[in-house]
């Protein structure tokens, strides 16, 4: 019995073959490789560009200029406020890729900020006083007794040569603050700069400004050293913006505190 098992598997075995291949051969559908991914777009490289804690609308026609400029070229710039003394140091000490605009002359002092050679606006100093003073401060630069208030870090400010004792603050909120309250006689500053601060005209919470322009400066953008090789296109970007129909106005003027 057990052989004819064994002779039955063994035809059995030898006639899969054939019927195999009487079987219908089904094609299965060809399968396309997987498209290969795209990398996603590189993210813009970001520059940490440190500036100070006033602002005023001429402040930001320089930063979206800037913010424009900087676009075109693939970066993305954000702002670090800070008080306009440290804000300066800092940047130079390279904690910051660079500083928002300053007047032109600080690399002389900061050697790490480097300008971009493009001059955004002018700015111009001013003095401001308590209304009531008007006429008796008109000789105020030669008078050794008042205090003369001025942001710390605002470069013009701290440049201008008068008689009297200079107190230096850390905020333009505090020094037209310390204006209105008579504990300092007068203020070194530009008119947009004041005027983003006060609640209403100068004229309407006591303070005005004296007649006559004190200093006028051109303000720059500064980038630290080691983004020297932004300079050059950077600069042309701008004189590009400067000169396009898109961009063709009267270049503003300060009358800011942000040379600071």
């Amino acid at each position: 019995m057990a052989s004819r098992w064994l002779n039955g598997c063994l035809s059995l075995m030898l006639a899969l073959p054939l019927f195999a291949s009487e079987l219908p051969v089904t094609e299965l559908p060809a399968t396309k490789p997987p498209a290969a991914q795209q990398p996603p777009a590189p993210s813009p490289h970001q520059l940490l560009i440190a500036t100070s804690l006033s602002q005023s609308e001429f402040s930001s026609q320089i930063e979206q200029q800037l913010r424009r400029a900087y676009g075109r070229l693939g970066y993305q710039m954000q702002l670090v406020r800070l008080p306009a003394g440290r804000s300066l140091q800092m940047a130079n000490r390279g904690l910051y890729d660079g500083e928002l605009f300053r007047i032109d002359g600080i690399e002389q002092e900061f050697s790490a900020l480097k300008q971009v050679p493009v001059q955004l606006a002018t700015i111009e100093l001013l003095a401001f006083v308590r209304t009531e003073q008007l006429k008796t401060l008109q000789n105020w630069t030669l008078m050794k007794n008042l205090r003369v208030g001025f942001v710390r870090g605002f470069r013009l400010a701290a440049q201008l040569e008068y008689a009297g004792h200079p107190v230096a603050v850390t905020t333009l909120d505090q020094a037209v603050g310390m204006l209105t309250q008579g504990k300092i006689d007068v203020l070194l500053e530009d008119r947009q700069s004041v005027l983003s601060v006060v609640p209403a005209k100068t004229e309407q919470v006591g303070i005005s400004a004296l007649p006559g322009v004190l200093a006028s400066a051109g303000l720059f953008h500064y980038l630290h050293q080691r983004h020297s090789d932004l300079i050059e296109p950077l600069a042309t970007v701008l004189k590009k913006s400067l000169t396009s129909s898109k961009d063709k106005r009267t270049r503003p003027t300060a009358t800011t505190s942000q040379d600071e």
